[in-house]
This record gives structure tokens, C-alpha cells and sequence, in this order.
């Protein structure tokens, strides 16, 4: 293959990726690398690995992210993937350590330090999750993503709902319009017996806003408690996203719903 045709086919390859198809950008990476002559690039091995993760092939993935980072350095995000690979694998030591290496600098941008710390939550380190999620709210206090998460985490060390409660609503309150953010407050609430202010949450939000949730746990156990209070077409609408996140597989994310803190 001549230079231009590879670079066509790995472009094609990334737009496959970034539209959501990992199947197809798996098919023509692989493709360009079993016809090409020389030893695969990085970046192809990278996308592949990005890929491969993306539809479940962990040791593949980790495979072609090991293999890119013998030619030359990897990209933090492909190091995190790796690790994430690495955790589902259950190789959690390996995991660990690398997570770690990317956050204790932290100089890495706040959505990557956000997504180390979930990967650390994911081998059960949630107080150093915690931890990395601290030092994004002190570098950036008004990233809400960053409480949010920092609530999450509290509820499953155990910690009392009320700090939980706390961290969520100040992530509302700098993003009053997400939707995750609001069912996330409205559940703690429900936990507290707080059941007024969580149907007043809950009632605010629209077909559209529901529809945008991407949560299959948090949508079903919203429907359970509407229908519980009597709201039944609200409850509906819960309902359906949850079948339609079901049918979509996604991943079931650690939630405010999940979670069952010390009061």
C-alpha cells in the first residue's frame, strides 16, 4: 500500500470509530496492517486498542496498546485505556500501578484525571478515586462532573448520604440542566425519605431530557419509585429510556441508585 491509501484507510478507520462503529474500524485497521509491509505505526495500533476495548476484546486490546507503546511512547489516554483493560482483566496490580502513575503527577487535563479516577473505583480503590477527584475540584472548582463523582464515591465508602447529598447538589447547581445530575439528587433524596423535593426534581424533567439519560439502573429504579408515588405517566416515560438503554447495552455505571450510604 502506497502512503496516500494508507492514510485514506486509517482516516476512514478513525471516522468509523468516532461515529460508533468499533466494528468497522477494527475490520479496516486490522486490514491495513496485515497488508502492510513495515512494522504497524502507533497511531493504527492505538485505534486499534481504543477499538478493541470499545466492543470488549480486553486481552486484543491490551495486546495492540502494548505492542504501540514498544514503538514509542503512548498517548495518557491510551495509557488509561490500557490500564482499563488491565482492570478488566482482573490484573488489578498492573491496574493499579499505572493508574496511579498517570494521576499522582496531576498534571494530567481534569476529564482524563476524572476518568483515572473511575478506573481506580473500578479495581475497588474508591478512597484514592476520591482522592483524584479532590485535586480536580481544587484545581478546578467548577467542574461539576468532578463533585458529582466525588458524591458517588462517598456513598460507596460507606459515608453518610447527607455528603453525598452535598457534593450532588453543588454539581446541579453549576450544571442545573443535567439530567443525570438531577435523577442523582432526586434518588439521594428518596434515600433520606427526602420524597417531596425528589418528585419535585423529577416532575420538572420532560420526554426529551429523559430520553437524553444514559443510565439503564438509574431510569428502571426512577420508573419503580413514580409508579410507587402514584405517577404513572412520568414513571412510563422512565421506563421506556430504560428499555431503550437496555437494548443498547450500556454499561450499568456506578450510581446514587446503586448505592446504599450510612444516613
Amino acid at each position: 500500500m502506497n502512503e496516500s491509501s494508507v492514510a485514506a484507510s486509517f482516516h476512514s478507520a478513525q471516522a468509523a470509530y468516532d461515529r460508533g462503529s468499533p466494528d468497522t474500524a477494527i475490520s479496516i485497521v486490522s486490514e491495513l496492517i496485515s497488508r502492510s509491509r513495515k512494522e504497524p505505526e502507533v497511531p493504527a495500533l492505538v485505534l486499534l486498542g481504543h477499538a478493541l476495548l470499545g466492543v470488549g476484546r480486553h486481552i486484543d486490546a491490551a495486546d495492540a496498546f502494548e505492542k504501540a507503546s514498544l514503538i514509542a511512547p503512548i498517548d495518557d489516554e491510551a495509557r488509561i485505556a490500557l490500564a482499563t483493560c488491565y482492570a478488566r482483566l482482573d490484573r488489578v496490580e498492573l491496574a493499579r500501578e499505572l493508574f496511579l502513575q498517570l494521576a499522582l503527577p496531576r498534571t494530567l487535563p481534569s476529564d482524563l484525571m476524572l476518568k483515572v479516577a473511575q478506573g481506580l473505583a473500578s479495581i475497588d480503590a474508591v478512597r484514592l478515586a476520591m482522592q483524584v477527584c479532590e485535586w480536580v475540584t481544587d484545581r478546578e472548582p467548577t467542574l461539576a462532573q468532578a463533585y458529582y463523582d466525588l458524591g458517588v464515591y462517598s456513598a460507596l465508602l460507606g459515608n453518610p448520604l447527607y455528603l453525598t447529598e452535598a457534593q450532588t447538589r453543588r454539581a446541579l447547581e453549576l450544571e442545573p440542566k443535567n439530567v443525570r445530575f438531577r435523577v442523582g439528587l432526586a434518588v439521594v433524596l428518596i434515600q433520606l425519605d427526602q420524597r417531596e423535593e425528589a418528585l419535585g426534581l423529577l416532575e420538572e424533567l420532560n420526554d426529551s431530557e429523559i430520553q437524553a439519560l444514559n443510565c439503564q439502573s438509574c431510569a428502571e429504579k426512577v420508573a419503580d419509585f413514580l409508579k410507587a408515588a402514584g405517577r404513572g405517566p412520568l414513571a412510563n416515560s422512565f421506563e421506556s429510556q430504560g428499555k431503550v438503554l437496555a437494548a443498547l447495552k450500556t454499561p450499568r455505571t456506578p450510581s446514587h441508585l446503586s448505592i446504599k450510604g450510612a444516613r
